[in-house]
């Protein structure tokens, strides 16, 4: 099984290729040029980029993590509110990209030298004479003014990650996934070539071009990053299909879930070790599903069929420090990823992949879009989506939301399971606990023993105790949601339990 893994709170960006045609200009650049380049690539086989040598790639995790970026030698320092920094190619990012930067309609190719890092703490003699571009990472002064902080950065594959205000690195988003989780080997596309556009001095919005390439597809790709409380990074990606691929997903997300509230004990002082402890779906009948996440004991896949989704996105509720008693990760302040379809994306599903993990070191989560209709060879395809980081959940909805998932055995029955669910927010929080809430369960297989609610007057919230006796073969899907003489209060939550 492939794990994604975590190497740096600290990065994130992208491989790959010299795109030549990109830099031998005959009209103005555009984002027009940016997509004949990726239809030009997924009209010719697939070719591998050569990786670097020689100390670059021989650096080790701490080694790479210890160079860093001279702050005077950073892009555009001496205007406007964006800076960006750049991450040369080794340790496993040994893959080189080209970087553009356009003016008026005409690219300068981005060169780095030694002298822009500095080299003392990673163990090296004396710098490489020469260095590869890997990545970047934009700075902008997000929670003060007179500090520039780190809101994007690209590294490695098609991988970046955002934040917003008061937040820190957690989950990560990828350009596109092929074959995740399928009995096929996964591919893992690289974003080879970027292109910055450089932004008025008074601009708060950042854009960004990029080629994506993989051997199952070529792509296109439009970011334009606005940093705030919530920083969006609006997407638009045109994806050209090589050869025809059995899984295409779209807008993916990835994240680490060890241990939460729903796991077994261990022997660690943290209660909960995670970047993100559900699924959230908003359907395009406009209904809200919660799926808590687990660590499974064997790969597990979950599917939720859809038509023209609202969003998706890989959410961290649980915002106490009490609840990781970790000061070192400060997990409460990872974002959460919350993807935004623009226009309808038809029939398909969200896909959730959870990985069995034995170390937090480990992304063991995945979700996706998959469109019902298969990408076959020499298919021209069209996504735009807005990805949000949240230090809260998307859009405040109107409805109480699962702030807690618990579960057990019944005392005295062996065969029959107990799941708590905690609902709380929005109208919920205020109703007496004489009123008449009731539960709405249902479960795909196994019987159903009984269920019923309790309020928790102190905590403002309500729990739903689920009763089940699951036969021993399937597996259990429940659904289930609270309400009040027929109108629902809370999101549906959605879980399986597994044999």
């Amino acid at each position: 099984m492939i794990f994604f893994i975590r190497l740096a709170p600290v990065l994130a960006l992208c491989l790959s290729l010299a795109v030549g045609a990109a830099w031998a200009q005959t009209a103005p650049f555009d984002f027009a040029a940016v997509e004949a380049e990726a239809q030009k690539l997924a009209s010719q086989p697939y070719r591998d980029v050569p990786s670097v040598t020689g100390d670059m790639k021989k650096l080790g995790y701490d080694q790479y993590r210890a160079l860093r970026s001279k702050p005077e030698t950073a892009l555009w320092r001496d205007t406007g509110l964006f800076r960006v920094e750049f991450f040369p190619a080794g340790f496993i990012y040994e893959k080189p990209v080209s970087i553009g930067i356009v003016e008026n309609g005409s690219v300068t190719p981005v060169v780095i030298g030694s002298g822009q890092f500095d080299f003392s703490d990673t163990g090296l003699k004396q710098p490489p004479k020469e260095l590869a571009l890997a990545g970047f990472k934009v700075t902008f002064p997000l929670n003060r003014p007179d500090k520039f902080d780190e809101v994007i950065s690209f590294l490695g594959a098609s991988y970046f990650r955002s934040i917003g205000r008061e937040m820190t690195y957690g989950s990560s988003a990828r350009g596109l996934a092929i074959d995740t989780a399928t009995e096929r080997p996964e591919e893992f596309p690289t974003f080879r070539a970027f292109w910055l556009v450089k932004p008025a001095p008074a601009a708060t919005e950042l854009t960004v071009w990029a080629v994506l390439d993989s051997p199952g597809a070529a792509g296109a790709f439009a970011f334009v990053i606005r940093p705030g409380a919530r920083t969006v990074v609006e997407t638009r990606a045109l994806l050209f299909i090589r050869h025809d691929v059995s899984l295409l997903g779209i807008a993916p997300l990835t994240s680490m879930y060890f241990v939460g509230k729903a796991s077994p004990p261990r022997d660690d002082y943290r209660p909960e070790i995670h970047d993100a402890d559900g699924l959230a779906v908003l359907t395009g009948r406009g209904e809200r599903l919660w799926r808590p996440l687990a660590n499974p004991s064997s790969l597990a896949i979950s599917s939720f069929t859809d038509t023209n989704p609202r969003g998706f996105g890989l959410m961290q509720r649980e915002r106490s420090f009490t609840q990781y008693q970790d000061s070192g990760t400060r997990l409460e302040t990872r974002p959460s990823l919350w993807v935004e379809p623009i226009g309808d994306w038809g029939d398909g599903e969200v896909r959730l992949i959870e990985i069995p993990t034995p170390s937090e070191t480990n992304d063991n989560i995945a979700a996706f879009w998959v469109s019902r209709w298969p990408a076959k060879q020499g298919g021209r395809l069209e996504y735009r989506y807005r990805l949000s980081t949240l230090s809260d959940d998307a859009g405040h909805p109107p409805l109480a939301q699962v702030v807690a998932m618990r579960t057990a055995a019944v005392p005295y029955n062996n065969k029959t399971r107990r799941v708590v669910v905690e609902f709380a927010g929005s109208e919920l929080g205020s109703l007496q606990p004489e009123q008449p809430v009731e539960a709405q369960v249902s479960l795909s297989s196994g019987k159903l023993i009984r269920s019923y609610v309790e309020a928790l007057p102190w905590q403002k919230s309500w729990r739903l105790f689920i009763d089940f006796e699951p036969d021993g073969k399937k597996p259990v899907d429940m659904r289930a949601t609270l309400a009040l003489r027929g109108a629902v209060l809370t999101e549906t939550f959605v879980n399986v339990h597994r044999p």
